[in-house]
């Protein structure tokens, strides 16, 4: 089984990043390259390829300096461009970091979608998505990431809740998927699965994610940390068990 996250990507052709509460355009325009000898505009590639360039640099300095330590001038320098192009592209420095932020999210999501096997128990199943997404959650960048968010959510709220949507949905597609089947097998009971699953992520991923971000945890999917992880887990499931079945599909 496979919980497919669909083929966006947060730098196409258009440079737009797409989001459930709308989209952020980064005005990336191609041309045809040289006309007559002479060089015109930039080709989509190049100019995707300038965008990935841009984001890279602009990461790097928030997730060092932080929101307010990271200035345009900075992240333009580190760029090798030209502050006019980097808002030409982007708008604002507001607009940079979310793109960065949603460009990472959906990097990494699309690298480790995973396969799990229908014939695992499903406590197991979910175990292995755990283990996927905390993997990645669970470590120093992430963690500095998180704070850098953290830090901003009061000042632009619309701009974090559509950083965590973009990456909370995502994930919760994932848990949904193995929870609808198993619903549909009878090994759960559950009227609504993306409630459960988004349930789900709050507890198991989200909740770990955030103590390591506020330093109450360490940045690391460790044995402590999976230790944890696994009773958070079962705790969910004995709430979504059919009540024939008791604790017996948890063995």
């Amino acid at each position: 089984m496979v919980a497919h996250l669909g083929n966006r990507s947060p730098i196409s052709a258009s440079a737009t990043i797409r989001h459930r509460g709308g989209e952020i355009e980064m005005k990336v325009r191609s041309g045809s390259g040289k006309r007559g000898g002479r060089t015109g505009r930039p080709t989509a590639e190049a100019a995707i390829r300038l965008t990935s360039h841009i984001l890279q640099s602009a990461r790097e300095m928030f997730f060092e300096h932080g929101f307010d330590g990271a200035s345009a001038d900075m992240i333009a320098e580190g760029a090798k461009v030209s502050k006019r192009t980097l808002y030409a592209r982007f708008g604002s420095k507001a607009r940079v970091f979310e793109a960065v932020i949603l460009d990472e999210i959906d990097t990494q999501l699309r690298a480790l979608e995973p396969a799990v096997d229908a014939d695992l128990a499903v406590v197991d199943r979910l175990q292995s998505i755990a283990d996927v997404l905390l993997e990645w959650l669970l470590t120093p960048r992430i963690a500095s990431m998180e704070r850098v968010v953290i830090a901003q959510a009061v000042r632009f709220p619309a701009l974090a809740a559509n950083i965590h949507e973009f990456g909370f949905q995502r994930a919760a597609q994932w848990v949904a998927s193995i929870l609808g089947a198993a619903a549909a097998k009878g090994e759960l009971d559950l009227p609504d699965p993306v409630f459960a699953a988004e349930q789900f992520v709050t507890l198991v991923v989200v909740a770990p994610m955030r103590r390591a971000a506020l330093g109450l945890a360490p940045p690391a999917y460790d044995e402590n940390a999976r230790a944890r992880v696994r009773r958070g887990i079962e705790l969910f499931i004995i709430g979504c068990l059919p009540p024939a079945l008791g604790t017996e599909n948890m063995q």
